[in-house]
């Protein structure tokens, strides 16, 4: 009987830990899937696209900055995807995600790219963040906050 016990309980224990495991997996994915769709909509120059990721009540926080919303996020693209003289690029690599019920952080390297119609090549600047996503009602993780700061290339 206790061998029967003991069984059980390593079996209950496995199947918990999986399913936490899953569920976990399941946000990771879906926040990594969030941010791809940043890029995505950033590089083909789709406002909507490009800041679907970003919460109405988003705030960026930068060193030297106004407090950024959504509203100046939505003004800054849309300018610079309205250029038709710039091709702007943005690519990013994320460095570590923690999920703990509806609030994550991502931490990440991003590069963006400007390039101007009569220039030979493209500028680029490099940035380390943070980005705090939190899910939504729709069960869907938006940016709520997030802070970045220019490092060198490769940094």
């Amino acid at each position: 009987m206790r061998i029967n016990k003991t069984l059980f309980l390593i079996i209950f224990g496995l199947i918990l830990g999986y399913s936490s495991i899953r569920a976990q997996s399941a946000d990771v994915i879906s926040i990594k899937n969030e941010l791809d769709n940043w890029m995505k909509g950033y590089n083909q120059k789709n406002l909507a696209k490009a800041v679907s990721v970003f919460d109405d009540h988003y705030v960026g926080l930068y060193a030297g900055y106004n407090d950024q919303s959504l509203s100046t996020i939505k003004d800054q693209y849309d300018k610079v995807f309205k250029n038709k003289f710039l091709k702007a690029t943005l690519s990013m690599e994320i460095v570590d995600l923690e999920t703990s019920g509806d609030l994550a952080y991502v931490s990440i390297k991003q590069k963006w790219g400007f390039k101007a119609s009569i220039a030979d090549k493209p500028q680029y600047a490099y940035e380390k963040g943070l980005l705090i996503m939190k899910k939504n009602k729709e069960n869907k993780w938006k940016m709520i906050r997030s802070s970045t700061f220019a490092v060198k290339a490769g940094k």
